[in-house]
């Protein structure tokens, strides 16, 4: 558990960090509210909805196995 945690948070970091530059580049001034959404968005992606969409896969996988 803490091993998905650790990776939640720093897939969410550089998912921030990608952000950022793509804010400073296109806009030339930060946008913190973006960096930070981000930041919040990069956690719910990889610490909830990536492990839920990985364990209906291999169930779905388990399931096609046992058939075969």
């Amino acid at each position: 558990m803490i091993n998905l945690i650790v990776k939640a948070i720093t897939w969410a970091v550089a998912y921030a960090a990608v952000a950022f530059t793509v804010s400073y580049i296109f806009g030339g001034e930060p946008d913190w509210f973006f960096v930070v959404g981000s930041l919040i968005a990069g956690f719910i992606l990889f610490g909830v909805l990536r492990p839920i969409v990985q364990n209906k896969r291999r169930k779905k996988q388990r399931r096609i196995g046992e058939h075969i």
